[in-house]
């Protein structure tokens, strides 16, 4: 008996006293090539941009006109009738593009999984076209369909309709990968169609999910449409192209300030809604 104890005393486990750490683990080479990979990478971009801090400095320390407008900003813009209603078209556009968009990215976010399509051809076609949407980013959208319909704000409006798939797709195929799949496999054990067993096991599981993403999607849009209008896709991208042309930086400056305080507003108002959906 004695003989069991003392060996047992002896072996590794419990040699090792309660109170003292295990031994580092030895680094990763794998983890230091990369971090070396990295470091080198970014010196010889940075060398084969001429990339400078000093010469941002200098720049950016003499007289120009642009930075004279925003010191001297035109704050009548934010009563400015003419920037008002290109704000309401911004937001229109946003609105348009995230609902039309986000409703068509369910579907495809759905058959672009293995347990949301219904055979192999259609998640092929499902992701091979989110593919293909999310590799255009949403200017170049907007530069092509202002050449297919013209300068307004529909060739924003679909722009934006595809950023959302874009956006909303990859998001919620991301949520597909970890559902529980408890409630799938007791649906098709039960004898149900496949889209009785999306709308019933599938659908619920992400919904709260897919609904923060929206939200989040119509932040990005609306901070797109801004973008959008410079390249003649409406909203108030147009107004801030206008006077940018003309050299009217303390107008452009107020309508920039004007959409930093309507964005900041959206998005307070965006993430309360999404953090009681959590």
């Amino acid at each position: 008996m004695s003989d069991v104890t003392t060996s047992g005393s002896s072996s590794p486990d419990t040699s090792r006293r309660s109170g003292e750490r295990p031994d580092k683990p030895a680094p990763s080479v794998f983890a230091l090539s990369m971090a070396l990979g990295v470091v080198v990478f970014t010196v010889v971009t940075v060398i084969a941009t001429d990339f400078s801090l000093a010469g941002i400095v200098e720049d950016l320390s003499r007289p120009n006109s642009s930075f004279q407008g925003l010191i001297n900003l035109d704050w009548s813009q934010v009563t400015n009738p003419r920037a008002l209603a290109a704000f309401v078209e911004t937001v229109q556009m946003a609105v348009v593009g995230t609902i039309i968009g986000g409703f068509a990215a369910l579907p495809l976010a759905l058959w672009a999984s293995r347990v949301g399509a219904p055979n192999a051809v259609v998640m092929w076609t499902a992701k091979t076209f989110n593919n293909i949407v999310r590799a255009i980013p949403d200017v170049l959208w907007a530069l092509l369909f202002v050449a297919m319909v013209g300068i307004g704000v529909l060739p924003g409006i679909l722009a934006l309709i595809f950023f959302s798939i874009a956006v909303t797709s990859k998001l919620t195929s991301d949520v597909l990968d970890g559902i529980d799949m408890g409630p799938v496999e007791a649906a098709r054990a039960a004898g149900s169609s496949h889209t009785q067993m999306l709308r019933t096991s599938i659908v619920p599981q992400i919904l709260p999910s897919y609904v923060s993403f929206l939200l989040y999607n119509f932040e990005l849009n609306l901070r797109a449409s801004a973008v959008l209008g410079l390249v003649g896709a409406g909203g108030i991208g147009q107004l801030i192209d206008f006077y940018r042309g003309a050299r009217a930086w303390p107008q452009v400056w107020g309508i920039i300030v004007l959409f930093l305080i309507v964005t900041i507003i959206v998005e307070q108002i965006s993430v309360m809604l999404r953090r009681r959906l959590v």
